[in-house]
């Protein structure tokens, strides 16, 4: 699927750089035009894949901004929250609520440090200096950010429903932004490690399972709303990106160092 698209890119470029007019553009243009084409090289990281993260940042800001500003000014947000709460609410069993509390406290800070150590641990054995930095990087984002969007739309959390006592503001969830910027950034890691495509899918879907069901777990326990969570999941997929672009640049480079260094 992959080799698909990205031959797909190469041959819709290929068109569109043919054309006369872009051909002349080039000849009066060289810089610019080596620039611009550098930006849909499917070879290289820098080009067409982080051009792509970079529109997908782009887009996952105007989401997010979006659904910051419905959530402050409008009504009819604020009131699916609390009817879908309460839906929630009024099925909730004891067993269930349990079981996603287990899945919920792995996004708790003593989850998040302990999961961080083990990973910590595992890439310093390996002497996976970038992925450690890149990851570390990502949740200190994370954490920042969260901190940020709770102070600046001081939202109360949902009242009466809570299964167990949270402090703090309640827009956006920090363990929905945690679950699926730790877990995707370890699951794009795995990816890389594994070669055998049956390993990555298992390895992508169990991330994803992950992901939703912490998610989901924050509203079911009554402590969050689902655009909370949603604005969540938005901004741990910002995050998510920029440590993708993190680990792939820093390799890119190391890649060219070598290269130089072997001429």
């Amino acid at each position: 699927m992959k080799n698909v698209l990205i031959d797909k890119v190469r041959n819709a470029t290929g068109r569109v750089l043919g054309q006369p007019p872009v051909q002349r553009f080039r000849k009066q243009h060289p810089k610019l035009s080596a620039f611009v084409a550098g930006r849909f090289d499917t070879s290289s990281f820098i080009g067409l894949p982080l051009t792509l993260i970079v529109l997908a940042a782009g887009g996952n800001i105007a989401l997010l901004s979006q659904l910051t500003e419905s959530v402050l000014e409008a009504e009819w947000v604020v009131r699916m929250d609390k009817e879908f709460t309460a839906m929630l609410y009024n099925v909730r069993t004891e067993w269930l609520s349990k079981v996603l509390l287990l899945f919920t406290r792995l996004c708790d800070r003593e989850g998040v440090f302990i999961i961080g150590g083990v990973v910590t641990l595992v890439l310093l054995l390996q002497k996976h200096w970038l992925a450690i930095c890149a990851f570390w990087f990502t949740l200190g984002g994370v954490g920042l950010s969260v901190q940020f969007g709770k102070d600046f739309v001081s939202r109360a959390r949902p009242a009466d429903v809570a299964y167990y006592t949270v402090a703090h503001f309640s827009f956006p969830s920090g363990h929905s932004t945690t679950a699926i910027a730790m877990f995707g950034l370890l699951a794009y890691l795995l990816y890389l490690h594994y070669q055998e495509r049956w390993q990555r899918r298992l390895v992508v879907w169990v991330a994803i399972i992950l992901i939703l069901t912490i998610g989901f777990s924050r509203i079911y326990l009554g402590v969050h709303y689902l655009s909370d969570v949603l604005a969540g999941f938005l901004l741990g997929a910002l995050w998510l990106l920029v440590g993708i672009s993190v680990i792939e640049v820093m390799r890119y480079r190391r890649r060219r160092y070598a290269d130089l260094h072997q001429r």
